[in-house]
């Protein structure tokens, strides 16, 4: 993830957290440190070490230059990264990855992101052209800082990326709420395993989730049927990888 996409305009991060996490980070290049007047001393030392350019403007300024109101004190232009399909190096490190299929609402892949490095995924991988950005600025505020600690690959083809899932040793596990799905309690965490969550209106595509090994749902109270996907992820999330940490 390391190379620069030609094509791509800087993307925006907020946020002193946000900000701290980028500065300096292997895979990023912050262009320039933009912090209203008198705040976040700290981080403009920090930009300054790194010979990263810092302007300090007034708020009003801040506003009328981005054109969006400007409520965090600190932001920082960075050069978007060439998002790439995980070549054979990253395959042997990773032993869960989560993938975040065609989410529209770029807050809800924000908080799957958050959950998949809360609870100890290895890597995230999104189709290429679906879904919201990753550098959209709401995903990387509900990722709270976990978008800059986790590996981030896309692929191509779906179907070609499910059957190097599956060369790779990997269970597929796939969200659904169609028949023929297993309750999350009852399912076995694996040793390696891709887990999929579709958008909340369409779900996984039936060509993704006809693949996978394993198809999971949680079983709910009363006549709801689902949770948000963000909540969903965080249930599932927390029951294979962190069982899997308990039983192995």
């Amino acid at each position: 993830m390391k190379a620069a996409d030609p094509a791509g305009d800087p993307f925006l991060v907020e946020g002193a957290w946000a900000v701290d996490a980028v500065l300096g980070h292997a895979d990023y290049e912050v262009e320039l440190l933009t912090v209203e007047s008198g705040r976040h001393p700290a981080l403009v030392e920090k930009a300054r070490g790194l010979r990263i350019p810092v302007e300090e403007r007034a708020r009003d300024e801040i506003r009328e230059i981005r054109g969006f109101d400007f409520h965090r004190g600190v932001f920082a232009e960075v050069v978007r990264p060439l998002i790439r399909e995980p070549d054979e190096q990253d395959w042997e490190s990773i032993r869960s990855i989560v993938i975040p299929f065609g989410l529209a609402d770029p807050g809800n892949l924000g908080t799957v992101i958050r959950a998949a490095v809360g609870f100890g995924s290895d890597a995230i991988a999104v189709p290429e052209g679906l879904g919201a950005d990753l550098f959209n600025r709401k995903c990387i505020r509900a990722s709270a800082t976990a978008l800059f600690r986790i590996p981030l690959f896309a692929f191509c083809e779906p179907g070609v990326f499910l059957e190097k899932l599956q060369e790779k040793g990997f269970v597929r596990f796939a969200t659904s709420l169609g028949e023929g799905t297993t309750p999350l309690r009852e399912v076995e965490p694996s040793s390696r395993m891709a887990i999929f969550f579709g958008s909340e209106a369409a779900g996984l595509p039936e060509s993704v989730e006809s693949c996978c090994d394993e198809k999971v749902h949680i079983p709910m109270a009363s006549n709801l049927d689902s949770l948000n996907v963000g909540a969903s992820a965080g249930v599932v999330l927390y029951e294979l990888l962190q069982r899997k940490e308990v039983s192995s």
